[in-house]
């Protein structure tokens, strides 16, 4: 994947291009995390398509700001990214994981001039209920983030501390490695490092969960395929149903025993879904 920047507003993002022939998929990120954690996927679909991906501003090498209102912020990137990219007329194929997943979908909805189809795998659709307990409560998954460290004394004390957690416990070595390698950079204060992504930006962004944002989900008529876990979190069998009800090639597949970090977590089974609905 060749590595570059390009200019969103007042922010540098970092985008990869595979450059090697074949259909344009473009993939976006969960909150948190970065283009590199899908380097399973780009390396696998690359020999068939051309692979387009990218940092989210405050995620991976792009730059930082807590200076946006909504999650259209993260929509306009992908379409800003997408456009630079690619050919006029040419359409290509979302995927997205998570907020990736949601910005996939809006995008859709904004531009489906834009996109032959999209697969999202557990996309971020809250709904009005969630939406409404998290401005009257505070969105727990933003208060989780805040808690967050992000400086580390060294790598491998993140290495072996964050296998002991429930998000991280049971992805595939490979991919943990690669989250390693892209979530994180050295301070230069000796072996010290720190996320990537700053814990104040990711709880901004799952504050901001609205109204005007979950609307914009109704009515997509591009061709969607969502898979999402039996026991939800962040996207109910009933909201994956909203988003596919306007085509008919759409489909919603509901995994056992999977969680939200399911593309993580069995990577073989996930490359295979996508690879049957390309």
């Amino acid at each position: 994947m060749k590595e570059n920047t390009l200019s969103f507003r007042d922010f540098n993002l970092n985008v990869l291009d595979s450059e090697t022939p074949g259909r344009t998929i473009i993939f976006a990120h969960a909150n948190g995390y970065s283009a590199g954690c899908y380097k399973y996927y780009h390396q696998a679909l690359q020999k068939k398509f051309r692979i387009i991906a990218f940092d989210f501003v405050g995620h991976g090498k792009s730059e930082s700001t807590l200076n946006f209102s909504n999650w259209l912020f993260f929509r306009d990137q992908l379409l800003e990214v997408l456009k630079s990219r690619i050919s006029p007329g040419e359409k290509a194929i979302g995927i997205g994981h998570s907020l990736g997943g949601a910005s996939t979908l809006l995008s859709c909805k904004e531009a489906p001039e834009l996109f032959e189809k999209a697969i999202v795998l557990d996309p971020v659709v809250l709904g009005f209920r969630i939406t409404t307990l998290a401005k009257i409560f505070g969105n727990p998954l933003a208060k989780v983030a805040k808690k967050r460290r992000k400086q580390f004394q060294s790598i491998e004390l993140v290495r072996r501390a964050f296998r002991n957690f429930p998000a991280f416990a049971n992805w595939e070595e490979s991919v943990f490695q690669d989250y390693l390698d892209s979530c994180l950079r050295p301070t230069g204060n000796k072996k010290e490092v720190e996320l990537c992504c700053d814990p104040e930006v990711e709880a901004r962004i799952f504050s901001l969960s609205s109204y005007r944002v979950f609307s914009r989900f109704h009515g997509i008529k591009t061709e969607v395929h969502v898979a999402i876990p039996e026991k939800y979190e962040v996207c109910s069998p009933r909201h994956a149903r909203l988003i596919t009800k306007r085509n008919p090639l759409s489909s919603v597949s509901i995994w056992k025993d999977a969680t939200h970090f399911f593309p993580f977590e069995l990577p073989a089974k996930t490359l295979e879904f996508i690879e049957s609905k390309l």
